[in-house]
């Protein structure tokens, strides 16, 4: 009887001293920031942001990896995507199974501990969970304002908000950033990739960043979350590497967009004004096969038949190239979901109208006015880059240039031929 009253005594010791019975209770979960690296593919070379939760006992049976940044890819991915149709959702899997994709690309990965109260902690795993089921897991994705950063970053906020705390996000820029200058550090080493975003972004990348903008970019997100306070206190630990970084964006050669176009310039004008003095059907000069008087026959493409007549097949690249940027720029700018595509000011050299420009021969009354309005267009855009608010993309100028020079050569092509090559 001692021996078993003993034992009551010290079950109830125990007992009493149990989380469940403490004012402060023990976390059961913690949880952290995962930033990753940029890798090889468009698609990768912003980096990545997602949750880590692992149980905290010493089987860690619990230890996943929550993840905003997960598509579903189906045979009409891009056109959604195209439309700003596409949705994301929230996946988890496993931490090993996570970070074996980035060891496989040498993709690093940082961690910072967030230090969250256990309720909050509780919280944040509900919500996470009830995010997780089938109709919640779908979100509209935004490159800009909704991503795999941002979601992180509000999901956070709402946990501290709805537990009476708040994030204090302390970190300021040296300068005002605006969300073309935040992204082109990544794209400096991609730079087709760079030009062909340059064309379809319009104004609305280039106003400035306010303080909650900076997030939607993962090493941003890190630094911001570096700097962040609740409290007073720092709400996340220093960052941690947990897997070095061994894949590095490679520089550029020398085929990029600003020498390629420029290249093709003075290709075109040597070729246009060689041509243009020799008054000899050239072998690099358009013909059209059609015999219909609204198209032109070979015999009234001749070279030295009308001015309207000397466009020749690098001209004609240049008019149809153009043409198809611009029926993409109004394609995105009114009939897609897309909000930084709107409002673009690369419509002024790159016309639609190019498309069936760079297909006409033989003389028409409408041409000397359409080259004329045009070129007033391109002159416009030359001092836009000035004056616009949209920083236009430093190729453009080649482009436009050369866009320039098939007008002159249709308004005034004696100009041209008075010049010595």
């Amino acid at each position: 009887m001692k021996k078993i009253f003993l034992f009551m005594i010290v079950a109830g010791m125990i007992y009493d001293r149990s989380p469940a019975q403490t004012s402060s209770p023990i976390p059961t979960f913690s949880f952290s920031i995962l930033t990753c690296s940029p890798g090889p593919d468009l698609y990768s070379v912003f980096g990545h942001t997602a949750i880590r939760c692992k149980e905290l006992t010493g089987a860690a049976i619990f230890d996943e990896v929550y993840n905003y940044g997960t598509f579903e890819f189906s045979d009409d991915f891009y056109i959604k995507f195209a439309k700003g149709k596409l949705d994301y959702m929230l996946s988890r899997s496993g931490f090993d199974e996570f970070m074996y994709e980035y060891q496989m690309t040498g993709r690093g990965v940082w961690e910072q501990q967030l230090n969250l109260s256990p309720t909050q902690s509780e919280e944040l795993l509900k919500l996470l969970e009830d995010n997780l089921k089938p109709e919640n897991r779908y979100y509209r994705y935004d490159f800009f304002y909704d991503n795999c950063s941002t979601r992180v970053r509000d999901i956070i906020q709402d946990v501290c908000a709805n537990n009476g705390d708040s994030i204090n996000f302390s970190y300021v820029p040296p300068h005002p950033v605006t969300f073309r200058d935040a992204i082109q550090n990544n794209l400096n080493y991609m730079p087709w990739s760079d030009f062909g975003i340059d064309l379809a972004l319009g104004t609305g990348c280039d106003k400035t960043m306010e303080k909650r903008d900076y997030s939607f970019l993962p090493d941003s997100l890190l630094q911001e979350f570096d700097y962040a306070l609740r409290g007073g206190n720092k709400i996340t630990s220093q960052p941690n590497e947990i897997l070095a970084q061994k894949f590095h964006l490679a520089k550029p050669n020398f085929w990029k967009p600003t020498n390629v176009f420029f290249l093709f310039l003075v290709l075109q004008v040597t070729l246009g004004i060689v041509l243009l003095k020799r008054k000899t059907p050239p072998a690099l000069q358009a013909i059209s096969p059609s015999s219909s008087r609204s198209v032109g026959t070979a015999e009234n493409c001749h070279i030295g038949k009308s001015p309207y007549r000397q466009l020749i097949i690098p001209d004609r690249i240049l008019l149809f190239i153009s043409g198809l940027v611009g029926a993409l720029i109004i394609f995105l700018w009114f009939f897609t979901d897309h909000t930084t595509t709107q409002a673009n000011w690369n419509i002024l050299w790159a016309n639609p109208l190019n498309l069936g420009f760079a297909f006409v021969c033989g003389k028409r009354k409408w041409q000397r006015w359409y080259a004329g309005v045009f070129m007033i267009s391109l002159f416009i855009m030359f001092f836009g880059f000035f004056l616009f608010t949209q920083r236009l993309h430093f190729a453009t100028i080649p482009i436009a240039l050369g866009l320039l020079f098939v007008c002159i050569k249709i308004i005034r092509p004696k100009a041209l031929t008075n010049l010595s090559i």
